[in-house]
């Protein structure tokens, strides 16, 4: 999307009409430039209103992403963030890990990249995330470890479970996880998390962690996904704050991700078991080879494998995709 869409949106968010002519002195360009502006943005779930007389009314407008809010909202007994909102991006963590490499801190901050729109979003196994303009919230944030790779095995677990906390707070029940990284409303998706890890074999580690939450998703959007999905909007009714949504999250996040680094994944084991959506039921896990395996969900490890009861036993996994049998 181009930046002078963005700059004609943020002067018809307010649902009224707007003529070409006042939005073409605004910003010293011609109606034929607004014209151009608005033109193709049915593909980022964005609906314009024509009429000839009136001119442009945003049918769907978006609540933007607000710093300023945001940094009011976050809890200031935590430690500062080094947040950058985006207009657009194709990835929030490539944009993360290309732009601030591995060092270890930005100013004695946390990185966070947050977007409005995200392009090609990148999902676990290679999927792509779908999302539209302003109908998710899209971003990633930077954790250090002193620990190797192996240590965070559980960490798209306990990401999963400041996930569900929050939600929880904003008051939105019926929800659950599923093995390893997906957050569910009645089985279907509502959220999902992306880690990339980089470093040494026994340590330090940068962890780049990617969440996607459905807002309220464009018709387009849910099209594009070739599965079950629910967003935040169907569920309450009502469009949820983004800006209050990302700072409890980050708030979250940093108190679980403190507790991970010190305690490992078991202080959270039997709180994701509880919240797990397959929990005792028959599943197919779908291996990256191509095999499956059928078994009966039995816990998780205190690792964060997944524990599947077997015809060869109690077997634990830390790869695979699984589904309800």
């Amino acid at each position: 999307m181009r930046s002078l869409s963005f700059t004609i949106l943020r002067l018809i968010g307010d649902g009224e009409f707007h003529s070409g002519a006042s939005l073409g002195n605004k910003i010293g360009l011609s109606r034929a430039s607004i014209s151009n502006g608005l033109r193709g943005l049915e593909q980022y779930g964005v609906r314009i209103l024509k009429i000839r007389g009136r001119g442009y009314r945003w049918v769907n407008p978006v609540e933007w992403l607000d710093k300023s809010r945001i940094v009011n909202y976050f809890d200031k007994s935590l430690e500062p963030v080094h947040l950058v909102l985006l207009n657009s991006v194709d990835s929030t963590n490539s944009y993360l890990i290309n732009n601030y490499g591995s060092h270890l801190s930005i100013c004695n901050k946390i990185p966070v990249i947050a977007t409005e729109l995200q392009t090609q979003g990148r999902g676990r196994l290679g999927r792509q995330w779908h999302s539209g303009l302003g109908d998710s919230l899209t971003f990633s944030l930077r954790w250090f470890y002193k620990q190797g790779p192996g240590f965070l095995s559980g960490l798209s677990l306990v990401v999963g479970i400041a996930i569900i906390r929050v939600l929880h707070s904003f008051g939105i029940k019926e929800l659950a996880l599923k093995w390893p990284n997906d957050i569910l409303y009645r089985y279907r998706k509502l959220a999902g998390i992306l880690i990339e890890l980089q470093g040494e074999m026994q340590g330090p580690t940068v962890a780049v962690i990617g969440i996607g939450i459905n807002i309220n998703l464009a018709p387009n959007t849910k099209h594009a996904i070739n599965r079950k999905v629910s967003d935040l909007f169907e569920i309450t009714g009502s469009v949820i704050d983004r800006n209050r949504l990302l700072a409890a999250l980050l708030a979250e996040l940093q108190n679980v991700l403190s507790n991970f680094n010190q305690l490992g994944f078991p202080v959270f084991q039997s709180e994701w078991i509880r919240y797990h959506a397959f929990e005792g039921k028959p599943v197919s896990l779908v291996l990256p080879n191509g095999l499956s395996t059928q078994g009966i969900v039995d816990g998780v490890g205190e690792d964060g494998s997944l524990i599947l009861k077997t015809a060869t036993g109690r077997n634990r996994f830390n790869v695979g995709e699984i589904s309800l049998r």
